[in-house]
């Protein structure tokens, strides 16, 4: 099985929503799939999947992990590929974060905008840590 393939099966269990299924089962709100897989799946040779768990009821606590690997071994039953890496969005950095859901395919989600939210949070602080970023460069090149 070759990563276009995979992607077509991945795609088909969104449509279907047994994607969805899977997402609830293993604690996660929010499935996207980027990366090369999302850009061109011809030239992919994994799929990265980004994985975002449910709310913490503590404001500004990073939310209750999902089932990271129960959810890749799903995805590979799923996919009949193995190549699936999975990212946590909530231990990501600013930059992860931003590619992961900025030009990112919508797999599931749990409640309508919540892509669209988490897309637009991601964008803002990619943005707004930038001179962080520029900073540490320079320090690293002095």
């Amino acid at each position: 099985m070759d990563a276009t393939a995979a992607v077509s099966r991945l795609l088909g269990a969104a449509a279907d929503g047994r994607l969805e299924e899977v997402a609830a089962r293993r604690g996660a709100r929010l499935l996207t799939l980027f990366g090369s897989a999302a850009r061109d799946p011809t030239r992919a040779r994994d799929l990265d999947v980004a994985v975002l768990g449910a709310p913490t009821p503590v404001p500004g606590a990073a939310g209750s992990s999902p089932d990271l690997l129960g959810l890749v071994g799903d995805l590979v039953d799923l996919t009949g590929f193995d190549g699936v890496d999975v990212m946590d969005l909530a231990a990501a950095s600013p930059t992860a974060r931003h590619r992961a859901l900025t030009g990112a395919r919508l797999l599931a989600e749990a409640e309508p905008g919540l892509f669209a939210r988490r897309q637009m949070a991601a964008a803002l602080e990619f943005y707004e840590t930038a001179w962080m970023r520029a900073a540490d460069l320079r320090r690293m090149s002095a």
